[in-house]
């Protein structure tokens, strides 16, 4: 609006110098230069605002990149149970730590239908729903026999909770499946670091005769 009215003004002000110069022109000049003036004003203006919002566009996609690239989170379950397998009437191996991946993943026994597998007993066939998220780590029981615990509570079936770094979550079994939570921060390099020491080094060798 503010380019389509000086436009309209700036034209206007010109038309007064025309008319008193070419009178008999003067209307046939002004509808004219008006129509020509403001038509290009409106089209400059929708060509501006195009760009810009492909500008924006750009910056909002980097920095989005730049957030995933540069910097990830790692959750870890860390296995500190007893291991003590008398209540199964069998040896059972004591699980090791569990590496969570990005996004959501299952967790139970059967490794055909679960994404995180521990192979106890007691564990049901697909036991949790665990999600990575950036400052927690969310659980959610899916219906097992022997129940998921964050801490000393139980957790309501399908229903959604988060798990905070130390924190710890039983699955179905205080011997066998009790994990603490832990956070990993993994600072990933560019690939522009190395590039430039390598740069440097080049530079710093002698130069032979």
């Amino acid at each position: 609006m503010e380019l389509t009215t000086t436009s309209q003004s700036l034209s206007y002000a010109n038309l007064q110098k025309l008319s008193s110069i070419f009178p008999s022109r003067a209307t046939l000049c002004s509808s004219n230069y008006i129509n020509f003036i403001r038509y290009n004003c409106v089209t400059r203006k929708l060509k501006c605002s195009a760009r810009q919002l492909r500008h924006f566009g750009a910056i909002h996609a980097s920095v989005a990149e730049s957030n995933s690239t540069t910097g990830s989170v790692t959750w870890v379950l860390e296995f500190i149970g007893d291991g003590d397998s008398r209540h199964i009437g069998s040896p059972t191996a004591k699980p090791r730590s569990l590496e969570i991946p990005s996004g959501a993943v299952t967790v139970g026994r059967i490794p055909d239908k679960a994404d995180v597998v521990i192979p106890v007993p007691t564990v049901s066939g697909v036991h949790a729903r665990l999600q990575n998220m950036e400052e927690y780590l969310v659980v959610t029981d899916l219906d097992s026999t022997n129940g998921t615990f964050i801490g000393e509570k139980r957790l309501t079936p399908g229903v959604a909770a988060a798990a905070l770094p130390g924190s710890l979550v039983t699955f179905g079994d205080t011997n066998l499946a009790i994990f603490r939570v832990a956070k990993l921060e993994k600072l990933e390099t560019t690939a522009s670091e190395p590039e430039e020491d390598e740069a440097n080094t080049k530079e710093e060798e002698p130069i032979s005769s």
